[in-house]
């Protein structure tokens, strides 16, 4: 560890940045390695997760095509 310091302060301030931004990466890179396994958590999240009938879905679609037919008001 105590190499790891003397190695940390003999960087110039970009490259303890660099090296921090690498850190963050190992450790995201962990913790999703981790959360692999637990499948059953992610299937109840994934039951509440909203649907749009076919009637939304109509109605959503009509209104995009009229998106661009709007009138910008001139002042």
């Amino acid at each position: 560890m105590n190499d790891l310091l003397l190695a940390y302060n003999q960087l110039d301030e970009i490259q303890r940045r660099q090296l921090i931004t690498y850190a963050d990466t190992l450790l995201a890179q962990q913790k999703a390695k981790q959360s692999e396994g637990n499948l059953a958590g992610w299937k109840e999240k994934i039951k509440s997760v909203s649907t749009w009938n076919d009637d939304e879905i109509k109605i959503i679609e009509e209104n995009s095509k009229k998106l661009n037919q709007w009138e910008i008001p001139e002042w």
